[in-house]
C-alpha cells in the first residue's frame, strides 16, 4: 500500500465518490454489515458501513446536534431518553449535554460495531458509554420497545436506511412508529433519521413523513447538510403534544447552558422548513409504510 490511497464510496448506481486516505484502521465484517474505519485527508476518521459513509470526524457534530437537540429542546424537562441505534456513541454524548437527564437506554443490534467504535472512535462518545446513567443493550430495537413497559421523555432513532435484506426494514413502518408512540410519555418527543431529500431520492423521506403523520399529531421535517455525505439529508421530529411551540427551543437552549457548534437560537428560528419539491413529494407519495408493505431500498444508504 502506498502512503496515500483512495477509498471509493458507492454513492448510488451512477455515482462513485472517492476519498483520499492516509491509512486503514479497520476492515472487516460483523454479523450484519461490512465495516471500514479509515483515516482520510479531508474528513479525518470516517466510519463506512457497507461501503457508505456514516460518520466523519470533522463534521459528525452537524448530524448529531441536529438529531438530538431539537427533540430534547422540544420537551420541557427531558429526564429519560431511549436511543435506537447510534453505535458511535455521539448521539448518547449529545443527550448528556442536557443537565436534567437521569437515564439513557441505548439499544443497538451490532455489538461488534459498537465495540469497534469505542476502540477506534472514542472522540465520538467522549466517555458517554461509561456514564453511570447509561444502560447499553444489544439486540433488536423494535423488540425492546415492544417488550418494555418503561416510558421515555425522548426517543431518538439513529439508523441506516432500510436496504434490501436489512434488519432495519421493519423500523420504518407504521407498526414500529406506533411502538415508539406507546413508549413516550404524554409530552413525549421523538426524532428520526429520515434519508436524503435530493430531488431524485425522495421515496424514503416522503413515505416516512406520511407514515409518521398517521401516528403522531405533530410531524416536523427538517433538512441538514453534512459535507461528508455530499447530499442534502433530513431528519423528522414528532411529538404527541399538539400545542408544541417551536419558538421555545432557542430560549431553552440558552436556559440549559448549551454551547453548540451547529445549532443556535437564531438558526433554530427557521429550522423546520423543507424545499417546495419535498412538500410536493408528500402529496405525490402518500402510501404509508407497513409491516406487510415495507420499503426496501436497493443500492446504498446512510
Amino acid at each position: 500500500m502506498t502512503d496515500r490511497f483512495w477509498f471509493a464510496e458507492r454513492g448510488g448506481g451512477n455515482v462513485t465518490i472517492h476519498f483520499r486516505c492516509r491509512r486503514e484502521i479497520f476492515s472487516g465484517r460483523s454479523a450484519y454489515q461490512s465495516i471500514h474505519i479509515i483515516e482520510t485527508e479531508e474528513f479525518g476518521r470516517i466510519l463506512f458501513l457497507d461501503g457508505v459513509t456514516q460518520s466523519a470526524e470533522t463534521d459528525e457534530f452537524i448530524y448529531h446536534e441536529a438529531l438530538v437537540h431539537p427533540a430534547m429542546l422540544t420537551h420541557p424537562a427531558p429526564g429519560k431518553v431511549c436511543i435506537i441505534g447510534g453505535a458511535e456513541g455521539a448521539t448518547l454524548r449529545e443527550v448528556y449535554r442536557h443537565p436534567g437527564v437521569r437515564r439513557a437506554v441505548m439499544v443497538d443490534i451490532d455489538k461488534q460495531l459498537v465495540d469497534l467504535c469505542r476502540e477506534h472512535l472514542p472522540e465520538w462518545s467522549r466517555g458517554a458509554f461509561e456514564d453511570p446513567r447509561t444502560e447499553l443493550r444489544f439486540g433488536d430495537g423494535r423488540a425492546y420497545l415492544e417488550d418494555t413497559r418503561e416510558r421515555f421523555d425522548v426517543i431518538l432513532v439513529d439508523l441506516s436506511d432500510p436496504l434490501v435484506d436489512s434488519p432495519a426494514v421493519y423500523l420504518f413502518t407504521r407498526e414500529f412508529y406506533q411502538a415508539v408512540s406507546d413508549r413516550l410519555d404524554e409530552n413525549g418527543v421523538a426524532a428520526f433519521q429520515a434519508g436524503s431529500i435530493e430531488p431524485w431520492s425522495l421515496d424514503l423521506h416522503a413515505r416516512m413523513f406520511n407514515t409518521l403523520a398517521a401516528v403522531f399529531p405533530v410531524v416536523l421535517p427538517y433538512p441538514y447538510y453534512q459535507p461528508c455525505f455530499h447530499e442534502l439529508h433530513s431528519l423528522i421530529l414528532v411529538t404527541k403534544d399538539p400545542d408544541m411551540k417551536g419558538e421555545e427551543m432557542g430560549r431553552r437552549l440558552l436556559d440549559r447552558g448549551l454551547e453548540l457548534r451547529y445549532l443556535s437560537p437564531n438558526y433554530l428560528q427557521g429550522f423546520f422548513r423543507v424545499p417546495g419539491y419535498v412538500e410536493s413529494a408528500y402529496r405525490d407519495l402518500p402510501e404509508i409504510l407497513t409491516d406487510q408493505e415495507p420499503l426496501r431500498l436497493s443500492g446504498t444508504a446512510r
